[in-house]
């Protein structure tokens, strides 16, 4: 499995990281405007609204050490800014191309949190694991692919973030991108701080963001004009797909298909690891840009370590699960 560690500030980060994985970065900004491309979409006119939108001045206002680890990655793997804000603003994209998927799940009382991570196919292969350190903040261990600062993961803190993107909303350029909210969520500690954060914050995209934390788990479902708790305070257990858990009268059948199975495993006190592996795995694209499973990952926090899963072998009915640990001294 691809595994990059990055430390120091945010633009020492994200240069770390264009640096070590340009080539795959060039691979992947072809393979995404080619998809993109065959998919109807005017990539020219899609990067020029990105440039001219409010996206990276909400990044940099809100998550200022993020937007420059964005620009250090840029720079590192010396590529146009606006090829990476086109891998990065991976949801505020999918306003225009669609693409939705994944399933999390999470259960307090033994700390777990995991959910599958599906994405249009040519992301296909290109798992790569970022381990962030800091002085500052706990170490994460992140879910992503090359010139992408992050799409879910947890914290040697103890504390784990699984999101699923709401199909009910259309991205606004007044807010701040997933990508940015995701791995700020992974510098915190507590459930309260999430809160707080997520309140405080506007919303580029429609997206649940489920924390496991050591004061409990929680759901907030949030986007454009709202961010609204979707689990009852001190709740043991929880599930989310693509759709608003009071509203699902636009779920596609998928997302209710997929949450159904969850709640069963959690009513079952089931494997939920085994759920993800094999119960949820969207494997059949039905066309060119629908989701299929990209990765998953697991843990049980507190922990040592994260286990992921790459798409390929779950999609392939053969799940290889590879444990990643927070310290790059573990000898295991």
């Amino acid at each position: 499995m691809d595994i990059l560690t990055v430390t120091g500030n945010g633009g020492t980060r994200g240069f770390t990281h264009g640096q070590a994985r340009a080539a795959q970065i060039v691979e992947g900004v072809t393979a995404l405007s080619q998809h993109l491309t065959q998919n109807g979409v005017d990539v020219p006119s899609v990067t020029d609204r990105l440039l001219r939108s409010d996206l990276a001045a909400t990044a940099r206002d809100y998550t200022p050490d993020l937007w420059d680890e964005v620009i250090g990655v840029a720079a590192g793997a010396n590529v146009e800014l606006e090829d990476i804000m086109l891998l990065t603003f991976l949801d505020e994209v999918w306003s225009f191309t669609g693409g939705l998927g994944c399933s999390v799940a999470a259960r307090g009382l033994d700390g777990f949190i995991g959910q599958t991570m599906d994405l249009p196919i040519w992301t296909a292969g290109r798992l790569m694991v970022l381990r962030v350190q800091s002085d500052a903040t706990p170490t994460a261990l992140v879910m992503t692919y090359p010139g992408m600062i992050g799409l879910c993961g947890a914290g040697a803190g103890g504390l784990g973030v699984g999101v699923n993107a709401l199909e009910q909303f259309q991205a606004d350029s007044q807010g701040l991108a997933v990508a940015f909210i995701t791995r700020h969520l992974l510098t915190l500690a507590t459930l309260t701080e999430a809160e707080k954060f997520l309140t405080g914050v506007p919303h580029a995209a429609g997206q649940a963001y489920t924390v496991s934390a050591p004061d409990g788990i929680a759901t907030w479902e949030c986007g454009p004009g709202r961010v609204q708790l979707s689990t009852d305070t001190g709740v043991k257990e929880c599930a989310h797909t693509n759709h608003l858990l009071d509203n699902p009268s636009n779920a596609t059948r998928s997302s209710l298909r997929r949450l159904e199975t969850l709640q069963q495993a959690l009513a079952a006190d089931g494997d939920l690891r085994s759920t993800l592996s094999r119960d949820v795995v969207l494997t059949d694209p039905k066309t060119s840009n629908a989701g299929v499973t990209f990765a998953a990952f697991a843990a049980n926090l507190p922990a040592d370590h994260v286990d992921f899963a790459d798409g390929r072998t779950l999609r392939a009915g053969a799940p290889i699960w590879q444990s990643i640990y927070f310290s790059t001294n573990a000898n295991h």
